[in-house]
């Protein structure tokens, strides 16, 4: 995955104060979290909220500083 790295990066420099999740919607299971969360492309990004609200999705592969600037978006709780 082209975005890895920049993920990778960015959960560490976060420290665990935001909880990433990847899904193989390959196999029986992540088709089916992929269908009840309506993931219509791969890769596909989202942004839950402390409540576990959906406050963003980008369905490509961000840059960087996208995703950086939406994560801290979300944990500021000025996402929209």
């Amino acid at each position: 995955m082209a975005a890895k790295p920049v993920v990778d990066g960015i959960e560490k420099q976060l420290g665990g104060r935001v909880s990433v999740v990847r899904m193989d919607v390959s196999t029986p299971a992540g088709r089916k979290v992929a269908a009840k969360i309506g993931l219509d492309l791969v890769p596909t990004f989202i942004g839950y909220d402390s409540q576990g609200l959906e406050r963003w999705r980008v369905s490509r592969v961000p840059n960087r500083a996208e995703l950086w600037n939406r994560l801290m978006l979300l944990y500021s709780g000025k996402a929209v």
